[in-house]
């Protein structure tokens, strides 16, 4: 089954994509898209024509030798699986972050999933490790978290996180998974709770129909406008509904 692909736009200007030809790269991204989610195909010249060249003046024969230029350069890497020829897209999880992937019903060799011997990236791998390792959480994301965690004072949270991180000299490659769990940690044992006096409610006035954002606690509960107190939203609507039938048995 087809499945949807990120492609870094650096990939276009990384050493080794610059080295191949146009079909040599559309072959490998189009092994993305029906690799399975473990980065698994099987090595079949007729199923990657199929696939990738459905209809394109080009044969097996020629398929076959696109990717087997891609195994000569260790992009691809061929191996057997209870007599069955496949082969695993080299640091596979370097070039696609899949949030729930599919377990492959294919056993990676041993020597390939080992740590003591991973392959070593190319550029357009090492810059994205790199730039992993360097990134921060942006305001957008710590926004997101805010409103996903509405207890947590999420700011103060990120601060403690990084500093943690930076005293144990942790390297994290997927910052806003750690942070989460830091997150989810918070909630569990009672940290970092956000302190809600500090929060900005809006009140309304039934006078002038005027707005005020203030603090909660005595500010929300002394402010006037139009020498009456202001009203929270459904105060406010029954004040007004209250007001206008007033009016109309006067007008009666």
């Amino acid at each position: 089954m087809a499945r949807k692909r990120m492609i870094d736009p650096k990939f276009w200007a990384d050493d080794k994509m610059m080295s191949l030809t146009p079909r040599h790269r559309l072959l490998f991204i189009g092994i993305w898209n029906f690799s399975d989610d473990g980065g698994i195909h099987k090595n079949s010249n007729n199923m990657l024509k199929a696939e990738v060249f459905p209809c394109d003046d080009i044969i097996v024969e020629e398929v076959g030798k696109l990717k087997d230029e891609l195994i000569e350069l260790e992009l691809i890497i061929p191996f057997n699986s209870n007599g069955i020829e496949l082969f695993y897209v080299k640091n596979w999880k370097i070039y696609q972050s899949i949030q729930k992937p599919i377990p492959s019903k294919y056993k990676l060799p041993d020597e390939y999933s080992s740590p003591t011997v991973a392959l070593q990236p190319n550029r357009i791998e090492q810059n994205r490790i790199e730039e992993k390792r360097k990134s921060t959480l942006s305001k957008e994301e710590l926004s997101e978290f805010q409103k996903k965690y509405p207890g947590i004072d999420v700011n103060q949270s990120y601060n403690k996180f990084i500093l943690n991180m930076k005293e144990k000299g942790k390297v994290i490659d997927d910052l806003a998974a750690a942070f989460e769990i830091w997150l989810m940690n918070d909630v569990k044992y009672g940290y970092n709770k956000r302190n809600k006096s500090n929060d900005l409610v809006t009140i309304f006035c039934p006078g002038c129909d005027g707005t005020k954002e203030v603090k909660r606690g005595i500010e929300e509960r002394t402010t006037n406008c139009c020498g009456e107190p202001m009203l929270f939203y459904n105060e406010y609507l029954h004040e007004k509904s209250r007001r206008k039938e007033e009016e109309d048995k006067k007008v009666k």
